[in-house]
């Protein structure tokens, strides 16, 4: 008889082959006949073997794998998956990282995962693992007197990578590994734009102070009307930029 794998749960060992019959076949990792075949087994693996019926169905034994040089490689989601535990059913978690990737948004909770999402993709991750939801408040200048305040919408997960084997596949397992090292590659890329833009903001504000200072030294007619403007200028256009804070090692 022959079949292909249709499913396959190589953590705990066993799966289905779907035979030629159109019948299902249990299978588990001792009944394959070269044991060192074992690392081979995946999805959509062509396999001959022999039935054997049991009290709970039909099992395959004595498999034996009818392509024995096919190359095996490793296919991954099409999406960045989510979750709020540390794995996603059917596929097995090839690169758990030590970076967390965030989301925000003021607008609604959608958005800021959609958000955390977009971020992943930048640092190559199709996973987000341990995923949490938290709020934070935001503030702005109200349209009158006095602060506005607001509910920041976030979520936080960890990437990873997840992967299944395929025969064929376009991925190797090297491929897979390399969230760590490109996360901290962007980060650090990150980090200096943030820092170059705080010291424009410092520089900004210098500027600021320094023709004030000089309104208030020559004593001109209108200083204090002037420094009122000048400071809510400053106020709407000097607002920190912090392009770094979304990726956090843990």
């Amino acid at each position: 008889m022959r079949g292909t794998i249709k499913t396959y749960l190589p953590e705990k060992q066993y799966g289905f082959i779907k035979g030629d019959d159109k019948k299902d076949y249990f299978f588990h990792h001792s009944s394959l006949a070269n044991k060192k075949q074992i690392n081979k087994l995946c999805e959509g693996l062509y396999l001959e073997f022999k039935q054997k019926a049991t009290p709970k169905g039909y099992s395959a034994v004595e498999i034996e794998l009818l392509e024995q040089d096919i190359n095996i490689g490793y296919e991954i989601p099409k999406t960045v998956y989510t979750s709020k535990n540390s794995h996603i059913k059917g596929w097995e978690v090839i690169d758990y990282s030590n970076w967390l990737v965030h989301g925000s948004s003021r607008h609604s909770p959608d958005d800021a995962k959609e958000d955390m999402i977009d971020n992943a993709y930048l640092i190559g991750a199709n996973t987000l693992l341990n995923m949490q939801y938290y709020k934070t408040t935001g503030s702005e200048r109200g349209r009158g007197q006095g602060t506005h305040y607001y509910t920041i919408h976030n979520f936080k997960g960890r990437a990873a990578n997840i992967a299944k084997k395929s025969p064929n596949a376009e991925y190797t397992l090297d491929e897979l590994k390399m969230i760590n090292n490109d996360a901290k590659e962007l980060k650090s890329e990150l980090s200096q734009k943030s820092s170059s833009a705080q010291m424009k903001r410092l520089f900004f504000w210098f500027i600021i102070f320094t023709v004030i200072g000089g309104l208030w030294l020559f004593q001109e007619d209108n200083a204090i009307l002037g420094t009122i403007i000048l400071l809510v200028l400053a106020y709407g256009f000097s607002h920190a930029t912090d392009y770094d804070s979304w990726l956090e090692e843990v």
